[in-house]
């Protein structure tokens, strides 16, 4: 599978349209997180391509072939869902050795799995008993256990610890080096910015912004703050009028240090300062926008 794509698909249940004509294309060899608020139709487009909801209208291609989300194209995809549920009176490794058998997973695989998202040691261990990392850490286990082309995670974050987070970092980019598909949907952009190579943000059933990290940041167009430290001996005064002229200065209580927001486009007006008052500066940094900032600017846009 090299590319999954969705045409115009849309999404009715009575007079609720979840999905308003959405069409993506997803890469292999990349990792797509698909984001967006409560109700955007995050979880309608996972469940079509789970075949658990039939669009009113639209087309599922791979590699420019229409398909169907049938057991053959599921069998081709490792599913974690946002909320999974196990049976409490099952251990770890039964729950793991029963999707392994529907799945036509090798028996091996099972102790390979469970070591791999650190749950060896807990295999013997009744579900009822494992904290909500550990349930998370399981149902990564189940996604995991048959090879897989698409790889679907919905709030892969929750309830995971530093450590289940490396875990998962690592997964991930296994599996983007392995050529696979990953669709990622989550809140948590902010923690995934980094580790995805694109997005896709959702808003009342239709995409609204679609691209990298950088060129979404490019769109939102939201200032970055500079950080400046004056020397000792600056001439403070001064130096505020000379930043004033290139952003704002940003109000920060009891701080020796002037924080100053400015446009992107104008950061490089900073070198221009004349040498006098580059001269009181000690130290200078620049931050960048949470990139929830950047998600809050693209939904108003949308809106």
């Amino acid at each position: 599978m090299q590319r999954l794509t969705l045409e115009d698909v849309a999404v009715r249940f009575g007079r609720i349209e979840a999905l308003r004509g959405t069409s993506l294309e997803l890469r292999a060899g990349e990792v797509f997180l698909l984001a967006g608020p409560n109700g955007a139709g995050k979880s309608t487009l996972i469940r079509v391509l789970l075949g658990l909801v039939a669009p009113t209208r639209g087309t599922l291609r791979v590699d420019g072939a229409p398909v169907r989300a049938d057991r053959a194209f599921r069998a081709r995809l490792g599913y974690l869902p946002e909320s999974v549920a196990f049976s409490e009176s099952s251990t770890g490794r039964e729950v793991v050795s029963f999707f392994a058998a529907a799945r036509g997973a090798p028996k091996k695989r099972i102790d390979e799995v469970l070591e791999r998202v650190g749950l060896a040691d807990a295999r013997s261990r009744l579900v009822r008993g494992y904290s909500r990392g550990m349930r998370q850490r399981l149902g990564l286990a189940v996604a995991l256990v048959a090879p897989c082309e698409l790889l679907v995670l919905d709030e892969p974050t929750g309830g995971l610890d530093q450590d289940a987070l490396t875990l998962l970092w690592s997964v991930l980019d296994e599996h983007r080096a392995a050529g696979c598909v990953v669709l990622l949907a989550s809140h948590e952009i902010a923690l995934l910015e980094s580790r995805v190579d694109r997005l896709g943000l959702l808003a009342r059933g239709q995409l609204v912004a679609l691209g990298d990290p950088t060129s979404l940041r490019e769109r939102a167009a939201l200032p970055v703050r500079v950080k400046v430290a004056p020397r000792a001996d600056a001439d403070r005064d001064a130096l505020v009028q000379a930043l004033e002229r290139v952003g704002t200065i940003a109000p920060v209580r009891g701080a020796r240090a002037l924080e100053l927001d400015v446009q992107p486009s104008r950061l490089l007006e900073l070198l221009d300062l004349d040498a006098a008052h580059r001269a009181c500066i000690a130290d200078l940094q620049i931050v960048p926008p949470p990139f929830d900032e950047v998600y809050r600017r693209l939904l108003s846009e949308a809106a």
